[in-house]
């Protein structure tokens, strides 16, 4: 990363040449590029669905797998099945996922079988961002769940019992206990998330090459296109100010973290 920022100061646009101290133009020349303002327009979009997205889903799925009723096997075989796309290499799962909402894939071969017209799911703008954030959340959302759950376990079940006692109905007890009490995993998984959807790559780079129409141009995908066309000063200059953002962001979700705890 010092490598990253120290060559963002300079010109090169090959390996075998020396590059040329310039300042800050590169930064001059990001910051007036309109592609550029897109692209960050279009992270900060997807990283806004994503993060409220992976986080409801987390928490429902975490709900789901603290249910008394469910025996162990069963639990087992949930937990297994949600984070096991977690580990899933992200090339791997970005071409099935890519095959399966091609023009000719899966899902419009389901939608021509059930009388329905194709939808144009990697070709239309719209469409395509939600296709990559229904794909981020299958490949994410089983982490944040079992950061959810572990947190769902340490809650002390004796306060649910007080407060039952106490004539509290079941809403009461999860706005009143379970939410405050789930406030580290809130911190943590927000902060994980916030900083993942931000960088997002793989699934730009494979399933839309940051298409249709720029329309998923991510910032690291943006990046990677100047490093293609051998501007490595907007290339490092995009890559430090993704990296000064995330850093940000990083210690104001630590600082309202530690807020957070202080007030429990």
């Amino acid at each position: 990363m010092i490598s990253s920022i120290y060559y963002s100061f300079f010109k090169g646009t090959t390996i075998l040449t020396e590059p040329v101290f310039v300042g800050f133009k590169n930064y001059e020349k990001l910051f007036s590029d309109p592609y550029f303002w897109d692209s960050f327009k279009v992270t900060v979009l997807f990283t806004v669905i994503s993060v409220p997205l992976n986080m409801v889903a987390a928490l429902l799925l975490a709900q789901l797998l603290n249910n008394k009723g469910l025996s162990k096997k069963a639990q087992l075989i949930f937990k297994l099945a949600i984070f096991i796309p977690f580990i899933t290499p992200d090339v791997v799962s970005s071409v099935v996922w890519k095959q399966f909402f091609n023009s000719n894939g899966a899902m419009n071969s389901l939608l021509e079988l059930m009388g329905m017209e194709p939808v144009g799911w990697l070709t239309e703008g719209p469409i395509a961002i939600g296709v990559l954030a229904f794909v981020e959340l299958w490949k994410h959302v089983g982490l944040y769940t079992i950061i959810f759950l572990t947190n769902y376990q340490l809650i002390d079940s004796t306060m649910y019992e007080a407060a039952t006692t106490d004539g509290a109905n079941a809403w009461q007890l999860y706005f009143y206990i379970t939410l405050p009490a789930l406030k580290p995993a809130f911190v943590l998984n927000g902060a994980y998330a916030v900083i993942q959807f931000l960088k997002t790559y793989t699934v730009s780079r494979i399933i839309t090459f940051g298409g249709p129409n720029y329309a998923t141009n991510f910032l690291s995908y943006y990046a990677y296109s100047k490093y293609e066309k051998m501007d490595f000063g907007s290339a490092t200059a995009i890559a430090t100010f993704l990296f000064a953002l995330i850093a940000l962001l990083t210690v104001a979700g630590s600082i309202i973290g530690r807020r957070l705890n202080e007030n429990k």
